[in-house]
């Protein structure tokens, strides 16, 4: 028996190079979309999505990546600056007085919906994470965030320049039923 989703859901995997070719707005907007449906305690949606294409600002946003990033050292070295040269970039941003309590939840689910998305869509993506000083002040800066927003996650999306690849271990290691 197949499942579409769990299907997509397994075949996402984290790309951090990019060809460089455009995303649709068509694809854009679909991706967006995702992240708009994303779940969020009593429904709060606390987040809001800004969507960079200008290279100035994805340079700016690719610098501090790299600086604070943890890659995978000698599996996949980043072209161009430090998001890998993606057609756009999505920044994942909370209000915590929207929902003091689970916004960064919230804030994670947006960003996972949009890249299972980018990934049906034959795209690719991979998350940045970003919550924490001093990080997210200099996003904040770079984006004109207000003060009090949390950035929880850079996605740069794009048409993959390679496959990528990663192991799961087997579920019989993951899962434990009634007590641990």
């Amino acid at each position: 028996m197949s499942n579409e989703l769990l299907n997509v859901i397994r075949g996402r995997r984290s790309v951090l190079r990019f060809t460089g070719e455009p995303v649709s707005e068509e694809e854009l907007s679909k991706i967006l979309e995702a992240g708009r449906w994303a779940p969020s305690y009593a429904n709060s949606q606390p987040w809001v999505f800004i969507v960079v294409k200008s290279e100035e600002t994805k340079k700016k946003l690719g610098a501090l990546v790299e600086r604070i990033a943890l890659f995978r050292r000698g599996k996949v070295a980043l072209s161009g600056h430090g998001l890998g040269d993606p057609a756009v970039v999505i920044v994942v941003a909370v209000d915590p007085m929207k929902d003091p309590r689970h916004h960064v939840e919230a804030g994670a689910a947006a960003t996972q919906n949009m890249a299972l998305m980018a990934h049906a869509l034959g795209l690719a993506s991979y998350w940045a994470g970003i919550y924490g000083e001093p990080a997210e002040r200099e996003v904040r800066r770079i984006l004109g965030l207000p003060r009090g927003y949390r950035v929880i996650s850079i996605l740069p999306i794009g048409k993959p320049a390679y496959q990528g690849e990663s192991e799961r271990a087997d579920l019989s290691e993951l899962v434990r039923y009634e007590k641990f």
